[in-house]
């Protein structure tokens, strides 16, 4: 138990009150009244005092105040005073308290430890909580970068120089998003905010690989039935200075195949992209239209067309001469033959003659 702690007026009384106490012989009702008065006095100061501890719910340090007190006011002196019965209620209330202030000091020990507890989990939610809202913001960033820079490899698909370059560029550029995307999977199950903007930029690469494998028909189109269309008119003229019919025939039929192939992949195309029936290509030199193309190289072809059938009779009729010519070849050489034949034969017979 705590000792008893009193002020320095407290100690002055008690040494009073012991001194009076020492004197001998009887005392009057006077002297025994002033007595209880004095005792009274030492009473409220240790109430007072003890009142303060529990007030400030030191609960340890006021009950040897109130032991104190309750030797103090047991004097039957105190029954003489007029305030002796209303310290002695005091006291009893007073005592009556003890035990409830230490109740309310672990009450509000617990409390703080709660509150304590409390701020402190709410510090590192807090705390977690921005971290997530950085690392959001910071992979949100990284995706759109990334996804900015995919649009961009993307419009270079319908610049007039594309080509398999942007394709490979365009291609590398989506997968790169997707990977940045990947890598905020943790993310997605921790932000509903960041899962939302995730699954929008899913839509969006959906979307870009629909535009990306457009582009890779048109570039493949324009780099492969439509080059070979382009270069079809060299072939022509290469085929209108070429001497051999043969050599001739099978330049033209190369045209006529180019610009089938040309009509035939642009008519597809069409069919699966119809948005590109007004749509410029992305051609060097003057735009062409899809629709155009197609119409243009089936022309062409019915035009080649001609001369490859032209061609193809005059073939026939130039392989009948050519078979006439070597039919007749090798009956003059079968003619050739029978003379040397007979020549020799001649030449058998003198000789034999000269040898009789």
């Amino acid at each position: 138990m705590t000792p008893v702690r009193t002020t320095s007026r407290t100690w002055l009384l008690l040494v009073l009150l012991a001194v009076a106490s020492s004197a001998c012989g009887p005392r009057t009702k006077q002297q025994r009244q002033s007595y209880g008065e004095k005792r009274t006095d030492e009473a409220t100061l240790l109430l007072n005092e003890a009142t303060t501890h529990l007030r400030e719910l030191n609960a340890d340090q006021a009950e040897p105040l109130l032991v104190k007190a309750q030797e103090v006011l047991a004097h039957p002196d105190v029954d003489l005073s007029p305030e002796g019965e209303m310290l002695r209620s005091e006291l009893a209330e007073l005592q009556a308290r003890v035990p409830r202030v230490r109740e309310e000091k672990v009450r509000r020990e617990k409390q703080a430890v709660t509150e304590r507890e409390r701020k402190e989990k709410q510090a590192v939610v807090e705390r977690e909580r921005k971290e997530l809202e950085a690392a959001v913001e910071k992979q949100r960033d990284a995706v759109m970068e990334a996804l900015f820079a995919a649009n961009e490899a993307l419009d270079a698909l319908e610049a007039k120089d594309a080509g398999s370059a942007q394709v490979t560029a365009a291609s590398d550029a989506l997968q790169r998003t997707r990977e940045r995307l990947k890598t905020g999977k943790e993310l997605e199950a921790k932000s509903e905010d960041y899962s939302a903007s995730a699954r929008s930029t899913e839509r969006k690469l959906e979307q870009a690989e629909a535009r990306l494998k457009q582009g890779r028909k048109v570039i493949d189109f324009v780099s492969g039935p439509l080059g070979g269309s382009q270069e079809a008119p060299e072939l022509e003229k290469k085929a209108r200075k070429e001497k051999d019919i043969a050599a001739r025939l099978s330049l033209y039929t190369e045209v006529r195949e180019r610009y089938l192939l040309c009509g035939s992949e642009a008519e597809k195309l069409l069919s699966e992209m119809p948005e590109l029936a007004r749509s410029p290509l992305p051609v060097k030199g003057r735009p062409m239209v899809l629709k155009a193309v197609a119409t243009g190289c089936k022309k062409k072809a019915g035009l080649t067309q001609r001369a490859v059938v032209k061609l193809e009779k005059a073939k026939v009729k130039w392989e009948k001469a050519q078979a006439k010519r070597e039919k007749a070849r090798e009956k003059i050489e079968k003619l050739k033959a029978a003379k040397q034949k007979a020549r020799e034969a001649a030449k058998q017979k003198a000789l034999a003659r000269k040898r009789q």
